[in-house]
């Protein structure tokens, strides 16, 4: 406001234009008063359109609710739909059976009566008497006897040497093949307990009475009509009678 006298005095014209009001007279109509500045130009236009925006906001919004509500509301009335039918379908189970034997394809009853019974045809059957035969079978072939096997070795075996409880013994093995034997290994059997305890010209092993003598690398060939002389100390208990059951490779021996 103006900058007033000292005497607070002011006119009429000074407040209406400190104001911003309109005179007017008591008789004119409320609409014809003047429009004010502020009222007119872009100012006012762009407030005009900022609470257009605003309302349209608001509309949205309350649209957007509107929308979610009906929906929200529509699926609850569909499961309650679904809830209902489920329960009057399991509380009624005669309906749908009733339901079920209306749409049952209509079948055609059997015939009781009983079907005839084919009268049997009786079946000759021609039996001819076979003439037996009073000859004897004849008897079976003998069987053709087993060829001795020929020796393929002879052994000379000599006791050299002889004590309470052992003594010492010579194998003289001739291969009367036709083939050469590499490696060789003959074979015997003790009958009285005897036990090889050392041997030469050859290796061997003991198993109950059962002796193997291997060859060893100096006379590991052993030709057609060769002989290698095997020497060994051995011991007993009861006696010391030869050995039996010669063998050269698995072939039998005989007395040289």
């Amino acid at each position: 406001m103006g900058r007033r006298r000292n005497d607070d005095e002011i006119s009429v014209a000074e407040l209406l234009r400190e104001t911003g009001a309109t005179p007017r007279s008591l008789g004119d109509a409320p609409g014809t008063a003047a429009v004010r500045e502020e009222d007119t130009g872009d100012g006012y236009r762009e407030r005009l359109e900022q609470r257009a925006r605003e309302a349209a906001a608001h509309q949205q919004r309350a649209g957007r609710r509107i929308r979610w509500i009906s929906a929200l509301g529509g699926a609850v009335v569909v499961v309650g739909s679904l809830v209902l039918i489920a329960v009057t379908s399991e509380s009624s189970p005669g309906r749908q059976a009733t339901a079920a034997e209306s749409l049952a394809p209509a079948t055609t009853p059997r015939s009781t009566t009983p079907k005839p019974t084919p009268t049997p045809i009786p079946t000759v059957l021609r039996q001819t008497a076979s003439a037996t035969s009073t000859t004897p079978a004849a008897p079976p072939p003998a069987p053709a006897s087993t060829p001795v096997q020929e020796a393929l070795c002879t052994v000379r075996y000599s006791v050299t040497d002889q004590w309470d409880t052992g003594f010492t013994a010579g194998v003289a093995v001739t291969n009367r093949g036709r083939q050469t034997l590499s490696p060789w290994t003959l074979t015997w059997t003790f009958t009285a307990g005897q036990r090889v305890t050392h041997s030469w010209n050859g290796d061997f092993a003991q198993s109950g009475g059962r002796v193997t003598m291997d060859a060893v690398s100096y006379n590991v060939d052993l030709a057609p009509g060769g002989t290698v002389e095997i020497g060994f100390n051995g011991a007993f208990d009861h006696g010391n009678p030869a050995p039996t059951g010669f063998t050269l490779n698995g072939s039998r021996c005989g007395a040289g």
